[in-house]
C-alpha cells in the first residue's frame, strides 16, 4: 500500500497534467477562432466585395488647462469604417465594438 507522500505526489502530477491539457486545449480553440474569423472575413470580401460597414461616431477633443483640468470640445460626427468580424482586421475595428463605443476621445 502506497504511503501518503506517494499518493500526494501522484495526485499533484495528475492535476498538473490535466491543467496542461486544459491550457493547450483553450489555446488551440482561441487560435482556431482567430484564424477562422480571418478566413471568414476574407471569404466574404472575395464573394461579396468589400465587407465593411460605416458607422457615425461623435468626436470630442480634450485640451489640458492649468490646474490639471481639461476643456472638452465637440466636433461634428465622423464616419468610421468597420468590419463584420470578431477581431479587428485590415486596420478597421469590428462593428460590434464601434456600436458599443460610440464616443471617440482624441
Amino acid at each position: 500500500m502506497p504511503d501518503a507522500t506517494e499518493t500526494r505526489a501522484t495526485r499533484s502530477a495528475i492535476l498538473r497534467n490535466a491543467l496542461a491539457v486544459v491550457v493547450i486545449a483553450l489555446g488551440s480553440l482561441f487560435i482556431a477562432l482567430y484564424v477562422g474569423d480571418y478566413l471568414v472575413l476574407r471569404y466574404r470580401i472575395a464573394v461579396h466585395g468589400a465587407d465593411s460597414v460605416t458607422s457615425t461616431v461623435p468626436t470630442f477633443y480634450a485640451a489640458p488647462l492649468k490646474g490639471g483640468k481639461f476643456d472638452v470640445y465637440y466636433d461634428s460626427p465622423q464616419t468610421q469604417t468597420c468590419v463584420r468580424s470578431i477581431f479587428p482586421w485590415l486596420g478597421y475595428e469590428p462593428c460590434w465594438y464601434l456600436k458599443r463605443h460610440t464616443i471617440s476621445l482624441n
